[in-house]
């Protein structure tokens, strides 16, 4: 799961269907279609030219065993972390 974070304040949940280079694609909740990012000049923005950013639970990274479980509750790691740390074949 992934949280989708817009400047106005408002989210929306999102599963990660894909990361590339400068694209990310989500689906996204209660929704049929996909949605797009770029990255551009170092922020991640949205097919209307609005930019966002993304927090992942942690929670998530532990159950498939890509960290240890964490003695405290930490809610979020932003995008730069997923993209360090993840696998090689969760980015493709």
């Amino acid at each position: 799961m992934i949280l989708i974070c817009y400047s106005d304040g408002s989210s929306q949940q999102g599963i990660l269907l894909n990361l590339q280079g400068d694209m990310l694609r989500i689906a996204g909740k209660d929704s049929d279609d996909v949605l797009e990012f770029r990255m551009i000049h170092g922020k991640w923005v949205s097919e209307d030219c609005e930019v966002v950013t993304f927090e992942f639970p942690l929670a998530v990274f532990e159950a498939i065993g890509m960290m240890p479980p964490s003695q405290e509750t930490a809610v979020c790691a932003p995008v730069a972390d997923l993209q360090s740390a993840a696998a090689p074949e969760l980015l493709n």
